[in-house]
């Protein structure tokens, strides 16, 4: 199977990253994240492209970024719900964000595997999924809290804060 691979990243490591990213934009360390507004305002000031596309042109896709070329797109419809504050639809941005921020062309690999699996630390989807959750959610926030009350806190799915806070300590 062929596929793509980057350098391998710990979610300790992530985690870490995600924790600069906070403080290099500015935001609290604890605190609700507004996506939207990294996106209108901090991306360009740092040179990223972005761009809300028409459902038809973005079809399935929810977001890509252009790796290499600093664009980030996202579709309409989901541009919209995060700008509403639906969980889902933040957490598709704050993906989108590590793309941008954690993969470059020079740490890309296409792949030949004698298997279908790609070890999750080298696995770009699951990087941008553990930074979108730590950006949103740092996790050494939530013990001791219920899911509900994280997804309410930091305006993120049910199922995202689930996630977020059964991830392992890193």
């Amino acid at each position: 199977m062929t596929g793509i691979i980057v350098d391998p990243l710990s979610l300790k490591q992530i985690r870490e990253f995600a924790r600069k990213i906070r403080i290099m934009f500015g935001l609290e360390e604890d605190g609700y994240v507004d996506i939207v507004r990294i996106y209108e305002y901090i991306l360009q000031s740092i040179g990223v492209t972005f761009e809300i596309v028409d459902c038809a042109s973005m079809g399935d896709k929810h977001g890509e970024t252009l790796i290499g070329k600093n664009v980030i797109r996202i579709r309409e419809d989901v541009y919209d719900r995060a700008c509403k504050g639906y969980g889902r639809d933040r957490l598709t941005m704050a993906h989108e964000l590590g793309h941008l921020l954690l993969h470059n062309m020079k740490n890309l690999s296409l792949a030949r595997n004698t298997s279908d699996e790609v070890a999750a630390y080298c696995d770009p989807e699951w990087q941008a999924n553990a930074f979108a959750g730590e950006l949103l959610a740092p996790h050494k926030f939530l013990q001791g809290k219920s899911v509900e009350k994280i997804a309410n806190s930091y305006g993120i799915s049910i199922s995202a804060a689930q996630v977020q806070k059964n991830r392992r300590k890193g």
